[in-house]
């Protein structure tokens, strides 16, 4: 059994450069014309790994992944 997990953007940091888009594509949106990504529903759903790869390579810090006790 996988843990819950919140994922979140920080909008104020956020500069849409769409690599977390690139690693986990299930998780994140990049709409055109859009200044900055969003955490789509089921975001928590997606495989740990890309979600914390998405996290490591944001160029800002922005995408904060927390993984929640249970």
């Amino acid at each position: 059994m996988t843990a819950p997990v919140t994922v979140e953007v920080d909008q104020e940091l956020c500069i849409g450069s769409g690599d977390c888009v690139s690693f986990a594509p299930k998780a994140f949106s990049l709409e055109s014309g859009e200044p900055t990504a969003t955490v789509l529903p089921g975001a928590g759903d997606a495989a740990l790994a890309a979600l914390q790869d998405a996290e490591m390579n944001c160029p800002t810090g922005a995408i904060r992944i927390t993984v929640l006790e249970t």
